[in-house]
């Protein structure tokens, strides 16, 4: 049987489009795949943590949620968190990196008590056809020899131009013109700039062999 797979969007701290965008997929058996950048330029105050303990509930008792489970990946800005949280005295450019990207110091307490949630977090799924990733991949390089920094990084060559894989890729990080979902033959993007547009996208997508 058919199961449907829902692709989140970039959240970046919206808290409340959150709870809303996901309220029709509570209760409907699907399976969520958060594509990363939980946090950062969050738009209203404590939005990043209130994502972040959105996300945990429904990760750590996902049937109660009426879903049939919860993936959250790695974006580059989880990445950026996470080499701040893991050194004791980061380093000015380490620190200035994040918080130019729209960090918040007062996540970091609450980061660091989930330091290994965010070292754990996977940099790509697969779900039938559909490859999920935070950024893109590399054009003409196999899945399994891609570069950690392309698939939470990549834009160019990734945006215009096949990649090769066997998949459809699933991405968010490049926030789409319009604010609309992007969809080539090779590619669908969802980043449509939640924390800049009020749009964050919920994209299901029907899949026959789950993996």
């Amino acid at each position: 049987m058919p199961r449907t797979i829902v692709a989140i969007g970039d959240v970046h701290g919206c808290a409340h489009l959150l709870q809303e965008t996901l309220e029709p997929w509570l209760g409907s058996g699907a399976e969520l795949i958060f594509l990363g950048d939980l946090v950062d330029r969050a738009p209203e105050a404590g939005g990043d943590q209130a994502v972040l303990e959105q996300v945990f509930a429904l990760q750590a008792d996902p049937d109660a949620h009426g879903l049939a489970g919860v993936t959250v990946l790695r974006g580059n800005h989880e990445d950026m968190l996470l080499d701040v949280v893991i050194d004791p005295d980061p380093d000015e450019h380490t620190l200035d990196l994040w918080l130019w990207n729209g960090g918040d110091l007062a996540l970091l307490p609450f980061a660091r008590e989930h330091r290994a949630w965010f070292e754990a977090l996977p940099l790509y799924a697969i779900r039938g056809p559909y490859l999920f990733v935070h950024a893109g991949v590399r054009p003409g390089v196999p899945l399994e020899a891609q570069h950690e920094q392309d698939l939470i990084w990549i834009r160019e060559p990734f945006l215009s131009r096949d990649h090769g894989l066997p998949y459809i890729v699933v991405h968010g990080h490049s926030i789409t013109k319009d604010f609309r979902i992007e969809r080539t033959n090779h590619r669908i993007g969802i980043d449509t700039g939640a924390f800049r547009s009020g749009t964050l996208t919920a994209l299901p997508l029907e899949v026959d062999d789950v993996q």
